[in-house]
């Protein structure tokens, strides 16, 4: 998704998938791509059970866990619409580590409830430096990091060159890991 924002393609054709997907909305965009659910157990409320529906309050791993075959399948619809993407600014690697770094600081703001689902990464950053008591320094890194996923989506000249973006997005991820704000 980032890929296709960054080259510039229009996007109107998936813009309700993407829209999900950026909003970490499972729920909505598992019911768009209609992917298989896999097989899995949960554990809620004292009671275990096996897990084969779609639910709206899934906390975020579940629901990313459930979204992986509706990926998978949207995954080649792209393609098959955008062809294959290059970019010789930034590296796919640097791509999962964008969507890795939202997704992370996502989780955790949204398993703390510490603000709404739809709030800008902005906001979702400065709930999780004062949460988990942050200092000033980390989180102008972790804000880096955020402009340079901005840089991607809404190319403003955040950075002088993707590779100080990139440095940046580095830093950030270095932060995440050390502070335990990692997908688990």
């Amino acid at each position: 998704m980032l890929k296709v924002i960054k080259s510039g393609k229009r996007i109107s054709k998936f813009k309700t998938e993407f829209s999900a997907i950026r909003h970490g909305n499972y729920f909505e965009f598992i019911n768009l791509v209609k992917g298989p659910l896999p097989f899995m157990v949960t554990y809620r409320n004292g009671a275990v059970y096996v897990d084969d529906k779609n639910n709206q309050d899934d906390f975020d791993f579940a629901g990313l866990f459930k979204a992986g075959a509706s990926l998978k399948i949207f995954y080649d619809n792209c393609i098959d619409f955008y062809g294959e993407i290059i970019d010789s600014d930034i590296s796919d690697l640097t791509y999962c580590k964008l969507a890795y770094f939202e997704i992370s600081l996502r989780m955790h703001s949204n398993n703390k409830n510490l603000v709404a689902k739809e709030a800008t990464l902005e906001k979702v950053i400065d709930a999780i430096v004062l949460q988990y008591s942050l200092s000033m320094n980390e989180s102008q890194t972790l804000h880096s990091g955020r402009k340079f996923l901005n840089m991607v989506k809404h190319y403003k000249s955040q950075f002088k060159t993707w590779a100080d973006g990139t440095e940046a997005l580095k830093n950030a991820l270095y932060l995440i890991v050390k502070k335990n704000l990692t997908i688990k």
